[in-house]
């Protein structure tokens, strides 16, 4: 991230400890010690007057010619004059470029034998072998090394063109496209308040800073950060044709906006339908073109196929590897996921009551929930919201899911009633029965808590054959159907879906949260679950 404040800051660095013992036994083994810093040794040496320039232009002469202590790796003038002119056609770059051969500290082929890695400070660790001579595989002139007033310069044949991160490698160097464009489309310029110093009050009492801007992309944060230099990933761009034949696909999958409104993708949806594309292009660990197998498994679980042959480009960045591609169909049935909402862990902490909404953990007299263990429950817990004994009575319980596709699932539920009716008030005399339906809610400006909730709207319906495989969505049947828990005991873990009650089909207009109120047939009846599956109809 940019930060487009900038102070003076005097940084004093303590590279470890007994530093002065160590210059001291450093300098008695070499006899080329200078009382002149780096930088200036460097401008005075024509041999390595092209790489003094870049340092100018970069701003890292800075660095060199202060007090701190460091160690340069220096290219002579054939080496810069040969360079690729890509490396250094931007100020960026030339700095990139520059700082990847100055680590802080002091290194030196005659006391440092083993392996190393260098953090340089250009943010990249390249590592350095003193024994055998070599930093990132490149060999040093040991017999050249010189040590001066602040630090050591080291010789080298070669320059130590820096790997750039992958987001470094799609903003810099990638033929673009429209897959990259709508990478950086994500990066927007927000208020650092943590940052920003306060410094008074405007007439009308609100706060004024001495504001801070930061880039910040919406990727990094939703997905995952493609420019840390401490991530192993790897990155599949797709061709132009590629994206729109996805987005093509996808479009009645995401869609932001209700789509009963919009017969096509609102700006918003695009966006959307976009990042839903763009977060199962990249993969944990770092794959070669060659260590890739056929199917890549993204960060959320998505199978994405890699066919080597459909390979334009690939590159190894510092954190991993891109591979351009020309053919990557992700099939919607890899996609578009079932979902399993565990009761126990789905709850949002609401219970409503006859009287509204409260938060069960902070109100006492109303409904309470018990966390059972129970062996055979998915997940080795189920839920029980049950009734209080005072006025307040159990209307509801609230549960809030993962995001949903904005298509068709058919809702099933697994549940068992071993308690009679409720807690509390046990009967075997009563059918347990409950409702499930979706709700929206409202979130105060100021605490984000939940202030209030709907009535179960876009309810399940039944319809004929409920509970067989051909119940069918009728939108002229009643929007409320409460199905009765009959059964007293779970099966097995691996028999689960033979628990499972069908509920009918759910229509999303919207991808979002899911929220759904489990509601029972009367006040004095508790509700239960253990699970709620979500099954999408493609």
């Amino acid at each position: 991230m940019k930060n487009y404040r900038f102070s003076l800051v005097v940084v004093v660095i303590l590279l470890f400890s007994g530093c002065s013992n160590v210059w001291e036994e450093h300098t008695k083994i070499n006899d080329n010690v200078l009382e002149e810093n780096i930088f200036n040794y460097l401008e005075s040496n024509t041999n390595v007057s092209e790489f003094s320039k870049l340092l100018k232009q970069s701003g890292m002469d800075v660095y060199l010619n202060s007090s701190g202590i460091y160690t340069v790796f220096v290219p002579n003038n054939q080496v810069i004059s040969s360079l690729d002119q890509t490396l250094i056609d931007s100020d960026e770059k030339i700095r990139l470029f520059v700082a990847n051969h100055i680590t802080n500290g002091m290194y030196s082929t005659l006391t440092d034998q083993t392996l190393i890695p260098l953090k340089m400070k250009s943010g990249k660790t390249l590592q350095y072998d003193g024994g055998s001579d070599v930093i990132d595989g490149i060999a040093i002139k040991s017999g050249e090394e010189l040590t001066l007033k602040n630090g050591v310069v080291q010789f080298i044949d070669q320059a130590l063109a820096p790997r750039y991160t992958i987001w470094e490698f799609i903003t810099m160097v990638a033929p673009s496209n429209k897959f990259i464009q709508y990478l950086e489309s994500l990066t927007e310029s927000v208020f650092d308040v943590e940052n920003s110093a306060l410094i008074g009050v405007n007439d009308l009492n609100e706060p004024i800073y001495d504001s801070i801007w930061i880039d910040q992309n919406k990727f990094f944060l939703n997905v995952t950060d493609l420019s840390s230099e401490d991530s192993s990933l790897t990155l599949l761009i797709p061709s132009d044709e590629v994206f729109d034949a996805e987005f093509t696909k996808y479009e009645r999958f995401y869609r932001r906006d209700d789509k009963a409104s919009n017969e096509f993708p609102t700006s918003r949806d695009s966006v959307y339908i976009k990042l839903m594309i763009a977060k199962d292009m990249v993969f944990e660990h770092a794959f070669s073109e060659t260590e890739a197998q056929d199917t890549l498994i993204s960060y959320y679980e998505v199978k994405v196929p890699f066919n080597k042959t459909s390979v334009t480009l690939s590159y190894q960045a510092s954190n991993g590897y891109v591979h351009m591609v020309s053919d990557c169909p992700v099939k919607i049935s890899n996609k578009i996921l079932p979902i399993v909402m565990e009761a126990e862990n789905c709850i949002t902490g609401v219970i409503i009551t006859n009287s509204g909404s409260f938060l069960y953990n902070t109100t006492s007299g109303i409904g309470n929930p018990y966390f059972r263990e129970r062996p055979n429950a998915s997940n080795g817990f189920d839920l029980i919201v049950d009734n209080s004994h005072k006025s307040e009575t159990l209307s509801g319980a609230l549960f809030v899911g993962p995001v949903v596709a904005s298509i068709r699932y058919r809702v099933k539920i697994r549940a068992i009633n071993d308690f009679n009716k409720s807690y509390r008030n046990p009967s075997s005399d009563v059918e347990l029965k409950q409702m499930l339906g979706q709700v929206t809610i409202t979130r105060s400006a100021i605490t984000d808590r939940i202030k209030a909730i709907s009535t179960a709207t876009n309810a399940l319906n039944s319809g004929p054959g409920y509970g067989t495989a051909d119940v069918v969505y009728d939108p002229t049947l009643p929007s409320s159907y409460y199905i009765p828990v009959s059964l007293t005991e779970y099966s097995p873990r691996s028999q689960a879906f033979d628990d499972e009650i069908d509920l009918g089909y759910y229509n999303f207009a919207k991808s979002d949260s899911v929220y759904l109120r489990l509601i029972p047939e009367s006040p004095l009846m508790a509700v239960t679950a253990d699970y709620f599956r979500l099954v999408p109809v493609y």
